[in-house]
C-alpha cells in the first residue's frame, strides 16, 4: 500500500495565490475594476503586469468602460530639470506628485507631443513612444525618407484607445524654404514601418504644423492666423479647415486654445477689454464653428484677485486677466461644458481654477 506524500500547510498556495496566478480567473477580476484600480496592480508583480498589460485585455476593457477625462498630467517639457509628473484629479479637485518613470529622467529627454495618454519623447536625433501607465516605450526606427534637421520637421502622435490599440506617428518636413511644400511620411506601430504619402502637399500661408490634434481619425491643425488644416489618416489626404471665427488681426480678440473633446472640435477666444471668452464648436460637417458660451471672468475676479494684478495696470497698453486654458471637457449627457483653467494665486504662483 502507497502511503500519500506528506504535505506542510504552510507551503501549499493559498486560494488567493491560486486566483492571482490563473490568468483566465485573474482577468475576470480586472476586467470589472476600473481603470484607477488597475493601475496599482500593475505594479505589484510582472506576472500581474503582462495579464493587465495584454492588448486583448486593454481592448475589452477599454470597450466595456470607455474612458473619460478624470484628470491631467501637467508634464514640465524639460523633464531632466524637474524630476516629478504632478497628476491633477478633476474628480478629487486636488493635486498628486507622481514618482517620475526612471527612463524619461534622463538629460535632454523632451517630451513633444501627447495624446489620449500617450507620450511623443525625443532625446538627441532618437525618438521614442511611452506609455507611462505601463512604463513602457518603444524606440521609433529613423525615417529615411524625412531628413531630421533641426526646425525642419513637425512629428505628432495619433491614437485612439477606442477604436485600435495601434498608434501613428506623423512626420511632416518643410521642402522649400520659400514655399509651403511638405513631405509626409506616417509610421505604424502595427506594422513598425515608415510609409510616404502620395505627393508632397501645400499648406496655406502661415499655417504650422505644430501641436496638433487628434480627433475622429484625424490630425488637425489651426493657428490664430490663418486658415486650418487636417490630415485624414485613413485616406492620407491634406484637407483645409474653416477660418477660426475670430482671429488675432482682429485687434479685439485673442486666441487661447484649441483642441477636442468627445468626437469635437472646441476653439477658444478671449475678448480682453470685456473679460469674457468665446467657446466654439467646428460643426460636423466641418462647414464652419457654431458659438456655444460665451464665459464672463469676472465672477472669477472675486475668487481669484490675483488675476487682475496687472490688468489696466497701464491704459495705453494692451493687457488682459492672467488666465489660461488647460483643457474643455463636456461632461454629462448634455452639453455642459468644464473648462480648466490656471490662474495666479496671491503669492504669484499659479494654480487651478475648476468648473465654469
Amino acid at each position: 500500500m502507497m502511503e500519500e506524500p506528506i504535505t506542510n500547510p504552510q507551503f501549499e498556495p493559498t486560494s488567493a495565490e491560486k486566483v492571482s496566478e490563473n490568468e483566465d480567473l485573474a482577468t475576470e477580476i480586472f476586467i470589472h475594476m476600473s481603470a484607477t484600480s488597475l493601475a496599482p496592480c500593475l505594479r505589484v508583480s510582472k506576472l500581474w503586469l503582462s495579464f493587465i498589460s495584454n492588448q486583448t485585455f486593454v481592448s475589452r476593457h477599454t470597450f466595456l468602460y470607455p474612458p473619460s477625462l478624470s484628470g491631467l498630467f501637467l508634464i514640465p517639457r524639460q523633464t531632466a530639470q524637474h524630476p516629478e509628473i504632478h497628476f491633477l484629479s478633476l474628480n478629487q479637485r486636488e493635486f498628486k506628485i507622481l514618482p517620475f518613470v526612471s527612463f524619461l529622467n534622463s538629460e535632454g529627454f523632451q517630451i513633444i507631443h501627447s495624446c489620449n495618454g500617450l507620450l511623443l519623447c525625443r532625446l538627441e536625433l532618437s525618438h521614442y513612444v511611452c506609455n507611462p501607465s505601463t512604463c513602457r516605450l518603444r524606440v521609433l526606427p529613423s525615417c529615411s525618407m524625412c531628413s531630421y534637421m533641426e526646425n525642419e520637421y513637425t512629428l505628432e502622435l495619433a491614437f485612439d484607445p477606442l477604436t485600435s490599440p495601434d498608434y501613428k506617428v506623423v512626420c511632416l518636413q518643410k521642402l522649400d524654404s520659400q514655399q509651403s511644400l511638405y513631405q509626409i511620411a506616417i509610421y505604424s506601430s502595427e506594422t513598425r514601418l515608415w510609409s510616404l504619402t502620395q505627393e508632397p502637399v501645400f499648406a496655406s500661408n502661415g499655417l504650422e504644423f505644430k501641436d496638433g490634434v487628434f480627433c475622429n481619425g484625424a490630425i488637425h491643425w489651426l493657428t490664430s492666423t490663418s486658415t486650418g488644416a487636417y490630415l485624414d489618416l485613413k485616406t492620407e489626404l491634406l484637407r483645409e479647415m474653416p477660418q477660426p471665427p475670430r482671429r488675432e488681426e482682429e485687434s479685439q480678440y485673442k486666441f487661447k486654445y484649441f483642441g477636442k473633446s468627445k468626437g469635437y472640435l472646441l476653439y477658444v477666444t478671449s475678448r480682453p477689454l470685456f473679460n469674457h471668452y468665446e467657446l466654439y464648436q467646428m460643426k460636423d460637417d466641418y462647414s464652419g464653428w457654431d458659438l456655444k458660451f460665451r464665459v464672463n471672468l469676472n465672477v472669477l475676479i472675486a475668487v481669484c484677485p490675483a488675476m487682475a494684478r496687472n490688468f489696466g495696470r497701464h491704459p495705453y497698453l494692451f493687457s488682459e486677466l492672467e488666465c489660461d486654458v488647460m483643457c474643455i471637457n463636456h461632461v454629462g449627457s448634455n452639453d455642459d461644458m468644464e473648462i480648466v483653467l490656471s490662474v495666479p494665486d496671491h503669492q504669484g504662483a499659479y494654480r487651478v481654477q475648476f468648473r465654469i
